[in-house]
């Protein structure tokens, strides 16, 4: 639970310290920046938007995938390591660990208008929008204005919990009742809106609700919901982890869940596991593997319906995790072509069909060509691949053309 969420800030502040010290080290020279010191950057990074967004950490995923398009930028720069973008890749950096360290820290504007300037968008998901996910489920949210919108953007962006309330006071007292509500919750926060409710007005009670923001503890919340006679129906800082394996594997499935959604895909999630006790580190690696596979398979999967299942058990000495779909597969054919395609191969060389299935887990492979803050980098399955093989364990990947895939991954216990 809440340990968890610490065990991901304090590594992830870690591995953004060092990857900062290893570009700074390669900037004493003139030289280019390195294939691999640009790969690893992609692998910290990309696992970090992922759970930062898992998190609600808005602000911080936001930013993370932004430095992952100026990667991108360094990629193709033809000049020297004094470059602009590589200058502002460090303070961007610099910026994330602050974003990770301080959960209202604000990220300045002056960064996002050189940002812009830099690396303009090539498509509207690769922009830096206005309409950046909420931190509120789409029922609240589709009733807000613009300027309401606005405003939940602004509270998640600065870490704040959102709560919604459940209101009904009697016609006879509503005024007295609802204005000493309200000074409460904006002695506590900001009211973002008030919304019809869900309960029946009517026989001498008017019901609606309130959605607000705010930094305070929920314990103080909840004080204030039961003075005013008013009930939480949401509670944004309740999205937490687990740290056993059926509570990490719950977290992934509203994950995936949460991503088809936005992709506007009916998916459905199996997911089982063993009572497996593993030491953090351990249930950390298990929970970054599944939620980039998760991920790849909702985005590239399916086109619109589907279902995924998830597999996690113990075996002998091994713990066995397994991400199964019953999507379009994955095409050798296409495969090849784009591993050509990216020179990442020769044309006339000459592979398996598993030696080609195996070419996904190259660094940047990716057959997407539009990036989106879910895919098309080609940094999730090669970020698995290191992790897991740091590990001492192995990943494999088994597909049929139309009929699904699955990746198998065996780690030691």
């Amino acid at each position: 639970m809440e340990d968890f969420r610490r065990r991901f800030l304090t590594e992830a502040v870690a591995n953004l310290r060092a990857l900062a010290e290893n570009w700074r080290r390669s900037n004493t020279s003139f030289e280019a920046i390195s294939d691999a010191l640009r790969r690893d950057a992609f692998r910290t990074l990309h696992t970090i938007k992922g759970t930062a967004q898992t998190f609600d950490f808005t602000s911080s995923s936001r930013l993370a995938h932004a430095l992952e398009t100026l990667l991108s930028v360094l990629k193709n720069e033809k000049n020297t390591t004094v470059g602009q973008p590589k200058i502002l890749f460090l303070e961007g950096i610099g910026l994330l660990i602050k974003s990770l360290e301080q959960r209202n820290f604000e990220i300045p504007d002056s960064f996002w208008e050189r940002f812009r300037n830099l690396t303009p968008p090539t498509s509207e998901s690769e922009k830096i929008a206005k309409d950046f996910p909420p931190a509120v489920p789409d029922e609240f949210f589709s009733q807000l204005s613009i300027q309401e919108k606005n405003a939940i953007r602004a509270a998640g962006e600065n870490e704040k919990n959102i709560f919604c309330f459940e209101v009904a006071f009697e016609t006879a007292n509503f005024a007295d009742k609802l204005v000493n509500f309200r000074e409460s919750l904006s002695a506590a926060g900001e009211i973002i809106a008030t919304l019809p409710g869900t309960k029946s007005s009517g026989d001498g009670v008017i019901g609606f609700q309130i959605l607000f923001a705010s930094s305070a503890a929920s314990p103080k919340i909840q004080a204030i919901a039961e003075a005013g006679a008013a009930e939480i129906i949401f509670n944004s800082s309740l999205n937490v982890f687990s740290n056993d394996a059926p509570g990490v594997l719950a977290q992934i499935v509203k994950h995936g869940e949460e991503t088809a959604k936005k992709l506007s895909k009916r998916i459905r999630f199996k997911a089982s596991s063993d009572e497996i006790e593993l030491s953090p580190e351990k249930l950390r690696l298990v929970f970054d593997a599944l939620l980039h596979l998760v991920r790849n398979a909702v985005d590239h999967a399916f086109e619109t319906s589907g279902q995924i299942e998830i597999q996690l058990a113990a075996q002998a000495n091994n713990l066995r995790l397994i991400v199964s779909d019953n999507g379009r597969g994955i095409s050798a054919d296409e495969i090849k072509a784009t591993a050509v395609e990216k020179n990442l191969i020769s044309r006339d060389k000459i592979l398996t069909e598993q030696e080609t299935l195996d070419l996904i887990f190259l660094p940047e492979f990716s057959t997407k060509s539009v990036v989106t803050e879910i895919s098309g980098r080609g940094a999730g399955l090669d970020a698995v691949k290191f992790a897991v093989e740091k590990a001492g364990g192995a990943i494999n990947v088994k597909s049929r053309n139309g009929k699904g895939t699955i990746f198998e991954i065996v780690l030691p216990q």
